[in-house]
């Protein structure tokens, strides 16, 4: 049986002492302990269950302002570099913007703003040398297996301070990818298990 909201104020008129927090608070910390209680139950389905297929993919040699325009068309923060149909590496938005000489870290703006925000101007360029690719990528990438779980997937994006797994075969070639946006889909799939937008005075 799921609880609803009106079990919570029920319970709160029981409270034999003043609470320390509001109904709708506790109701939004209900509602999230459910979505941490969806990934724990399913933190032994596989990767290759919840992971974006096929991926979109660029090459060394692409040009930067093709890749970024290709970015904000596709509305994602970065893709796998696939050199000779193997994991090359890694080019993300954060590459792109400090290849711009655009700030990455700020607490108002989110760097998907940014870069549509830097590519709006008349006068937008990448600065230096840069022009491919292959001069901004990351060459280190956090990778896991279609048949890693999602909870060995969970670990390794705490571990890292990731945003995204890139799932590859044991021969290194690139077979799907896992954002935290695929970890909560696939979590929040089941009933009751969404939780509600916090409240504004909760923090």
């Amino acid at each position: 049986m799921a609880l609803e909201k009106q079990d919570f104020l029920a319970a709160l008129k029981d409270y034999s002492e003043e609470p320390n927090i509001l109904p709708d608070e506790l109701w939004w910390l209900y509602q999230s302990a459910l979505r941490h209680a969806a990934i724990r139950e399913k933190s032994a389905h596989l990767l290759s269950e919840l992971m974006t297929s096929p991926v979109m993919t660029v090459q060394p040699d692409d040009l930067l302002d093709d890749v970024s325009r290709r970015m904000l068309e596709k509305r994602v923060s970065g893709f796998p570099v696939v050199k000779n149909g193997k994991l090359f590496g890694i080019v993300t938005e954060g590459d792109l913007l400090s290849a711009m000489g655009v700030p990455t870290r700020s607490p108002q703006t989110s760097r998907m703003q940014k870069v549509m925000d830097a590519w709006r101007r008349p006068d937008a360029h990448i600065r230096g040398n840069a022009s491919k690719v292959s001069d901004v990528m990351t060459r280190s990438v956090i990778v896991a297996e279609p048949e890693d779980t999602l909870e060995h997937g969970l670990k390794l994006m705490g571990q890292h301070q990731v945003t995204r797994l890139v799932i590859t075969n044991r021969q290194n070639q690139v077979t799907g990818i896992v954002t935290r946006t695929d970890i909560l889909r696939f979590t929040c799939a089941a009933p009751h298990t969404t939780p509600l937008p916090p409240p504004a005075n909760a923090g």
